[in-house]
């Protein structure tokens, strides 16, 4: 098999080649499964959270997503080394001849190193074959402490204050893989109490935590968001959380919840803080109960760290600061500018070495911007016309640090560089 094609410097290439020169399986299938396990494997150690598997003409591309982006590990024959066909055995999926053009969803588990893995299976049908996905869950990861995942000690004072409600909602934003099940677990586990129930609601559980009633969406038997929170609601909760706010009849339920003595915290997909409230607004729900309702909401993002190895000092790029100049909301361009400009910044940028992978970070951690709902705001959310641009004042007027801000910060600290803040944080 010497068609196997490396990408980077990836040492799951040459273990791939080294046991397909070494196997003395003339079965196709069994090789080929012990492939799939080796993927698994280098996956899981190098920290994925996702693997693909692209098909083209006569080949394959297998890729991981690690600290958020895509990266080619090798490129393998298809026809020869039926790898996808492997992982949809294991994922229970039918045979193909009878799902032709059907997309289709599985999980499976993996062992290593005495722990179990879960892998939720995503089939798509291109034209070229099966694009297989597989998301990795480690069940028996424990949460992180909030302290640990990157905010600032005035963020984490206002979120502590926010949640130590014996009622309302709190929301937390961002776009699909940016950490915000991981914050709100961890909120959860530094809530948890024997003389609290607390229940949630999520797709897919992430973690499980002690004293925690976790429950996982199934569509197909007609649980979703809003008949589980129904559901939940009969079972004499204290703190909820609810995966997602995606329509009006979940944001209603959610928010009628929260008016009824529960805590209950949630995610909308929304660019930022303001962007939430003015979604919610969007699906008709009525803003005098939003108003009553709404704790505060936060919108975050992870931005990957320098690798402590290979970073380099570097003082600000030009063209970024030209950049900053151009943001439209003249307020955070001038709190943008203030903070590349201050005295003491130390700003680096990535290099790359081998213990990065050569990539030039290594880890990844949180920028956000906290909003929370003061009389002030109660007043302007529960006007019926509101538009996005008033409530963004009320925002800036209520002292919002910006995201864009938090993320400067960071680079100011040398944690990240300003390429990958530039990178992550568009305008909001």
């Amino acid at each position: 098999m010497s068609d196997i094609q490396p990408a980077g410097n990836t040492g799951l290439a040459a273990e791939f080649q080294a046991m397909l020169s070494n196997v003395r399986e003339r079965d196709v299938n069994t090789m080929s499964l012990k492939l799939a396990n080796m993927i698994l494997r280098h996956a899981i150690l190098l920290g994925a959270s996702d693997i693909h598997f692209d098909p083209k003409h006569e080949t394959t591309i297998l890729r991981f997503r690690i600290d958020g982006l895509l990266k080619d590990q090798l490129t393998y024959p298809k026809n020869t080394l039926p790898i996808v066909a492997a992982l949809r055995v294991a994922a229970g999926f039918p045979p193909k001849a009878a799902v032709a053009y059907t997309p289709e969803d599985g999980r499976f588990e993996f062992i290593i190193d005495g722990r179990s893995v879960q892998f939720r299976v995503s089939s798509f049908p291109s034209i070229l074959g099966d694009k297989l996905v597989l998301r990795l869950l480690d069940l028996h990861k424990t949460a992180p402490s909030l302290g640990h995942l990157g905010f600032s000690a005035p963020q984490l004072a206002q979120i502590n204050k926010i949640t130590r409600q014996p009622s309302g909602l709190f929301i937390v934003s961002g776009m699909t893989g940016c950490g915000k099940s991981t914050t709100l677990n961890c909120i959860l586990g530094e809530l948890s109490r024997p003389e609290l129930n607390i229940m949630t609601l999520e797709d897919p559980v992430e973690y499980v935590l002690p004293r925690v009633t976790h429950a996982q969406i199934n569509y197909r038997a007609g649980f979703g968001f809003a008949e589980g929170l129904r559901c939940i609601l009969r079972q004499d909760p204290n703190i909820i959380l609810l995966g997602e706010i995606r329509d009006a009849e979940t944001a209603e339920t959610a928010i009628r919840a929260a008016l009824t003595g529960h805590l209950l915290l949630s995610t909308v997909h929304a660019p930022s803080s303001v962007g939430v409230i003015h979604r919610l607004k969007c699906m008709n729900v009525e803003p005098f109960l939003l108003a009553s309702s709404l704790l505060g909401v936060m919108s975050q993002r992870l931005v990957r760290l320098l690798c402590p190895a290979c970073s380099e000092a570097a003082g600000p790029d030009p063209d970024f600061i030209k950049g900053l100049e151009t943001v439209r909301d003249p307020a955070q361009s001038h709190r943008a500018l203030s903070l590349l400009k201050q005295q003491g910044g130390n700003f680096r940028k990535a290099k790359g070495c081998p213990a990065c992978g050569m990539t030039g970070y290594k880890g990844r951690t949180v920028v956000s911007e906290l909003l929370p709902i003061g009389d002030t705001l109660r007043s302007v959310i529960s006007g019926k016309e509101t538009d996005i641009v008033e409530l963004k004042k009320a925002a800036e007027k209520s002292g919002m640090q910006p995201l864009l801000c938090d993320a400067l910060d960071k680079a100011a600290q040398g944690l990240t560089s300003l390429e990958e803040v530039s990178r992550v944080v568009s305008e909001s």
